[in-house]
């Protein structure tokens, strides 16, 4: 993992984008990712060239604003053969880029242009693996065909050795039958022929001596031994590759205990059947266990070489270590799993985020249809009349506006959560002074707030900050932060909202005094579907999509979120948003325009879920 993390960090990334917000954004991303080898372009001739010249390892082409150039760029690097398998991640708009034009163009993947951080680090990241892995896997291949033509080199080496000492030993036989009829013919000569003889002795021996040589020095692992289970001899390749030496074991029996191969030349039948094949024999696939506990794969060859002086049959055993063949075909396999599981857990999300879309629409029409009956009957509540003036008319249909709003809020999340998920939820930043929206935000709510028994103090360092911020999703995040300290503080207790500017951020805090959460309990807090209370018996009511969705909402614009908690002493959410303003709007705001007549729904929404 550290290895591939490594080339992660030292993967070259090229990015042709005429767009500098695009090419500064995903810069910005990478390099929090330790991505540092980027380069950039926004010209068609020094993207072609350089890419040609420098290869990379991945490709991201913006074509948000102009689909053209970088389809052409794509199609002329997939036509070029040292090119054409470097993965391309196109970066498209969501609203005007045909996604099938761009696949078919060679693009392996896309990544919208509004920058989720998690998608575009997960994208590239999948993509560099895979780029990776497919290198890798290229260059064993090619090491173990190496390999495998040098063995095939050797044995026809070894065999053309046999060839020459064959004829050798016959030409041998033939100089000592024409030696002895000299000697009977020709007794003169006597000391003449025991002088050939000694060269023809020494030459035999030097020839043995190169055959022991080319069988101890040959790369693949040999064995010779005799029927009767002794080893003769082992040489180097075998010794090194599984640790034993002749001295450790010395009989095919010990051998047996390391590869069931020689469990079979125990067996008598085995030994009959090899010595009377002329023909070398394929044993076959084997594991053998070396000294070190190491597990090899070795494909083995048999033969009969003949009878030595003393009267017992020599055998040669013969294996090809095909440990690295097994190996890749298993990272192969492994590969095509983890291809397999990526492909039905992107099924499976879309599924689930089709279904959550879906059902979270169709309950909309049943609840709003509620609604309107509520209103209607209300209308009504106001025309009659109860002899017993202190009862209140108004008791259930409160009960059921106050549900109605439960669940439009429930219904809210999900669409956003499920549209955060899939990459299509907007974010429209303007320029709002966030002081003056913070402290509306507090004192619309602050008769509500009070009517609970609670106190509520709204404190800052700082009179006016313009900052770039989407509006509404700020008034959901304080709205949904006050209603948890609201629903989870007691009587009597008090909640603090304290706005401080701290240099490049805004800092929010919301403070209460309610009865805190578990420290085993805060690094789950902002997960989705996780309450703390998880009990039958909870006397709070609540999804557990709230604040997970709050931080999706913070981290969208840019900003983080953490929370402090004690138990019985209370909890405190710290935002800090950063301060950065958009150029592209012509009017700011220094005030909250939101507060209006459909505030009050707002607040009736994110307060739904508080029943004390």
């Amino acid at each position: 993992m550290e290895d591939m993390q490594l080339l992660l960090n030292n993967a070259n990334i090229f990015i042709f984008s005429d767009c500098v917000k695009n090419f500064e954004a995903l810069t910005k991303i990478l390099k929090q990712k330790s991505y540092n080898n980027i380069k950039n372009t926004s010209n068609y001739d020094l993207a072609v060239n350089y890419v040609k010249e420098n290869i990379q390892d991945i490709i991201l082409i913006d074509i948000s604003e102009n689909d053209k150039i970088g389809y052409k760029i794509c199609k002329i690097l997939k036509t070029d053969k040292e090119l054409r398998e470097i993965p391309i991640i196109f970066i498209c708009s969501k609203e005007n880029n045909d996604k099938e034009e761009l696949f078919s163009v060679g693009g392996v993947d896309y990544i919208c242009s509004c920058f989720n951080e998690l998608e575009v680090v997960v994208k590239i990241e999948m993509h560099l693996k895979l780029r990776f892995m497919e290198l890798q896997l290229e260059k064993i291949k090619n090491e173990n065909s190496n390999s495998i033509s040098e063995l095939q080199r050797t044995n026809e080496e070894l065999i053309n050795l046999n060839k020459v000492l064959k004829k050798e030993v016959s030409e041998k036989n033939q100089q000592f039958e024409e030696i002895a009829l000299e000697l009977k013919e020709f007794n003169v000569v006597l000391e003449e022929e025991i002088t050939e003889r000694t060269k023809t002795e020494e030459a035999l021996k030097e020839s043995e001596r190169q055959f022991r040589y080319s069988l101890e020095e040959a790369p693949l692992p040999i064995m010779l031994y005799t029927e009767d289970g002794n080893i003769k001899t082992i040489n180097r390749t075998w010794v090194e590759i599984t640790g034993y030496t002749i001295k450790d074991m010395s009989t095919i029996s010990k051998w047996a205990e390391v590869s069931e191969i020689f469990k079979l030349d125990l067996a008598d039948n085995n030994i009959k059947k090899l010595s009377t094949s002329k023909k070398r024999q394929n044993d076959g696939e084997y594991i053998v266990k070396t000294r070190k506990s190491n597990i090899r794969f070795w494909n083995f060859y048999s033969a009969y070489i003949g009878e030595l002086q003393d009267g017992h049959k020599l055998f040669m055993r013969v294996a090809i270590d095909i440990t690295e063949r097994k190996n890749i075909e298993e990272l192969r396999r492994s590969v095509e799993d983890e291809r397999k599981k990526l492909y039905e857990i992107k099924e499976y999300d879309r599924i689930k985020t089709e279904f959550f879309s879906n059902i979270s629409h169709e309950l909309r029409t049943p609840i709003n249809l509620i609604f309107s009956a509520l209103q209607m009957h209300d209308l009504k509540l106001k025309k009659c009349s109860f002899p017993d003036e202190s009862i209140d008319k108004y008791k259930y249909t409160k009960i059921m506006k106050q549900n109605c709003y439960r669940l439009l809020r429930l219904i809210n999340n999900i669409i956003d959560i499920t549209k955060i998920d899939s990459g299509y939820f907007d974010i429209c930043e303007q320029n709002v002074d966030i002081i003056s929206l913070i402290e509306n935000i507090v004192i619309s709510v602050a008769d509500y707030v009070e009517s609970k028994g609670l106190s509520l103090i709204f404190d800052t360092d700082v009179e006016e900050k313009v900052i770039a911020c989407d509006l509404e999703k700020m008034e959901r995040i304080i709205l949904n932060l006050l209603s948890n300290a609201v629903k989870f503080t007691p009587n009597g207790g008090t909640i603090l909202v304290n706005v401080q500017d701290i240099g490049e951020n805004i800092s929010i805090c919301i403070k209460d005094t309610g009865r805190g959460i578990p420290k085993d309990k805060l690094n789950t807090i902002f997960e989705r579907f996780i309450q703390v209370d998880k009990s039958l018996t909870r006397d709070h009511e609540g999804s557990g999509i709230g604040l997970s969705l709050v931080k999706s909402l913070v981290e969208l614009q840019g900003g983080t979120i953490l929370v402090k908690s004690h138990i019985n002493e209370g909890t405190e959410f710290i935002i800090q948003i950063p301060c950065k303003l958009v150029d592209e709007v012509e009017e700011e705001f220094s005030f909250c325009d939101s507060i209006g007549k459909n505030y009050i729904e707002k607040i009736n929404i994110e307060f739904s879920d508080i029943y004390k």
